[in-house]
């Protein structure tokens, strides 16, 4: 047939200029230096086993599994020499296929051959030459005669060159386990910023081949959840495409080389900006993306793997992967139970706004006052809505060294315009209060129960250059002066008021509208993967770590289930938050490099690539905050 004509005829051409008597000694010194170069090799290879079993033997795991890590290193070169092995030895048979004077050998000849080219797959089974010469010769087996060549010493070879569901066609082939069939190596529990950020990792830097990473989505579209932010929403974080100007990139990148602000022209992208983003990205990348597919379970196998349930165009199957990466993020899991507050199902959560200015009514209670409640208010205000914000905390006049502790900047500056004199309506700001609960109102419309808290005073530090937007002198001063009838205008520029209250005294304010509940998210881990995770108690918490935050190792692994990582907003270490984008990006390469180095890679190149673009945060060291008053 074509290919094996085509073969022997190269063969015979090299066979025929290595005959020349002048060229066979350099080709002796050749051999005897591939030689030595393997003896050594395999000397290295079994001192390292001795070493890592010395090492196990003194219950020194922690040494024992790096030294074997080590030396398994080798693998993919040893994989080189056992595709070189099957091609020394398949070449005479496929000569003997040429010489129509011989008998057509039979199945039985070729599996010397063949299992060099499956040892090469088992050792590195991403060596594309052993998986090509596998197929082929799996091609070839089939028009010889059987024998006693045993099909359980037979590779299953998958051509996978069906479009799948994101549309691209993958013409790979991969040699699969033979006591257990995987769907993918990984499969990524989410279409979003962190799952398509971790696949293309995986894939463009890791090395993995993209049909053997598949990322689950169950939404209509890459970026399901941006899709579904109110209208008026924008990015907190800047974008801007200062690559190759300095050593950081676009600070809402989720992969180096690629820019929101480049590919948007935007600095604060919309929801529906940034998904465009992340799409283009699983495009251009070619990542498996299999949309409109909702994950029902994820339970680990008896001996390593994953057994994934999902349901997708009404039928439900079961996905197989070695490792899972969960990162289902968390905006489509809002906090809005009544663990949130009393009669929180009376209210509406503001993740369930499309437009601000859609809502009905000319006023609006906001209960929370952290970023969502104060962008609430701000949105509420420019669409001309009067905005009244209950805040435990008086945020809006909190500094900290950490970013995620306190307004961005870009928060302050629109509540600044929507306080500024001469702004209306202006906002309300009420802090600290605690809203106890939600009730109907008697004469219609709701009531909200609060309860002042005990005094803070999270202003700017004493020769800072920020200004508070209130301070409790002015107004309380404001607010005697409008109570007593007095002049209220040397107050008016402060656009707030914030009534004084003696600690446990109760305040009730009223409105028309269901009040808009700005509590946070309870997040995807939290709420449908507690089988998968271990979280921090009281206990923990005690020890630095975020009460309710998922256990993670060192490598954002799932202390509970092994094989399980998390990536995206809900991944903390000790109190430090990976909330940003900016912050949570940079673990993609901590992840990416302990799922490869598990399927046997050499991820030496790859983490060396990361850390060159800041994108491998190991040390956490760096990340307590180091401003001042400056």
């Amino acid at each position: 047939h074509a290919f094996v004509r085509m073969d022997a005829r190269k063969k015979r051409h090299k066979s025929s200029e290595m005959s020349d008597p002048s060229s066979s000694a350099p080709d002796m010194d050749m051999a005897t230096e591939s030689s030595e170069a393997a003896l050594a090799m395999a000397s290295g290879l079994q001192a390292g086993a001795e070493r890592a079993k010395q090492l196990l033997e003194r219950e020194d795991y922690a040494n024992a599994a790096l030294e074997a890590s080590g030396a398994l290193q080798v693998l993919p070169s040893l994989a080189d020499l056992a595709v070189v092995q099957g091609r020394a030895l398949l070449q005479p048979l496929l000569d003997t296929v040429m010489t129509e004077d011989n008998a057509a050998p039979s199945r039985i000849q070729f599996k010397e051959a063949y299992e060099a080219f499956r040892l090469a797959a088992v050792m590195d089974p991403y060596n594309a030459e052993a998986l090509m010469e596998l197929e082929r010769l799996s091609k070839l087996l089939e028009l010889l005669p059987d024998d006693s060549m045993q099909a359980q010493t037979v590779v299953e070879v998958q051509e996978v060159g069906e479009t799948d569901a994101c549309g691209h066609n993958h013409s790979h082939a991969h040699a699969r386990a033979p006591d257990t069939e995987w769907t993918a190596d990984v499969i990524v529990i989410g279409g979003g910023a962190a799952g398509i950020g971790t696949a293309f990792s995986l894939t463009a830097i890791f090395g993995l081949d993209p049909s053997r990473v598949l990322v689950l989505e169950r939404g209509e579209a890459v970026g399901t959840s941006f899709r579904s932010w109110p209208e008026e929403m924008r990015f907190i974080s800047p974008s801007f495409n200062q690559q190759g100007w300095t050593k950081s990139f676009d600070l809402n990148s989720i992969a180096h080389g690629t820019s929101p602000a480049y590919t948007l022209h935007a600095q604060h992208p919309s929801g529906t900006q940034y998904a465009d983003y992340i799409n283009e990205i699983a495009e251009a990348a070619k990542l498996n993306v299999q949309l409109r597919t909702e994950v029902l379970s994820v339970a680990p196998i008896d001996g390593g793997g994953f057994n994934v349930r999902v349901r997708a165009a009404g039928e439900e199957v079961t996905k197989r992967s070695r490792y899972v990466v969960w990162a289902a993020g968390e905006f489509q899991y809002p906090r809005e139970g009544g663990d949130c507050v009393g009669g929180a199902e009376l209210c509406l959560h503001n993740s369930r706004v499309s437009s601000w200015a859609s809502l009905d009514g000319d006023e609006r209670v906001v209960i929370g006052g952290y970023e969502s409640g104060v962008d609430a208010a701000v949105n509420l205000a420019k669409a001309g809505k009067q905005a009244t914000v209950l805040a435990s905390t008086a945020t809006w006049n909190v500094q900290t060294v950490d970013p995620s502790s306190e307004l961005a900047p870009y928060t302050a500056d629109r509540l600044r315009e929507v306080t500024a004199e001469g702004f209306s309506p202006s906002p309300k700001l009420l802090a600290p209060l605690r809203v106890q609960r939600v009730e109907r109102a008697p004469e219609g419309g709701f009531n909200v129960v609060a309860a002042w808290k005990a005094a803070d005073n999270p202003l700017p530090l004493p020769d800072g250059l920020r200004k508070p937007f209130v301070t409790r002198a002015e107004s309380t001063a404001r607010w005697l002066a409008e109570q007593e009838g007095g002049d209220a205008a040397p107050f008016a520029s402060l656009g707030t008021i914030t009534p004084p209250g003696a600690e446990g005294s109760e305040v009730v304010v009223h409105t028309a509208q269901p009040p808009v509940l700005c509590t946070g998210f309870e997040g995807s881990v939290a709420s449908v993967a507690r089988n998968l995770f271990a979280f921090a108690d009281e206990a923990d918490e005690a020890k630095g770590c975020l009460c309710g935050a998922a256990m993670l190792t060192d490598d954002d692994e799932s202390t509970a289930v092994p094989g399980v990582f998390l990536v995206g907003p809900s991944v903390s270490h000790g109190d430090l938050s990976f909330c940003f984008v900016y912050k949570f990006r940079q673990r993609f390469g901590i992840v990416a490099d302990k799922i490869c180095r598990g399927l046997g890679r050499d991820t030496a190149a790859a983490v060396a690539e990361c850390r060159k673009t800041n994108m491998y945060l190991d040390d956490l060291s760096c990340c307590v905050g180091s401003c001042g008053t400056c």
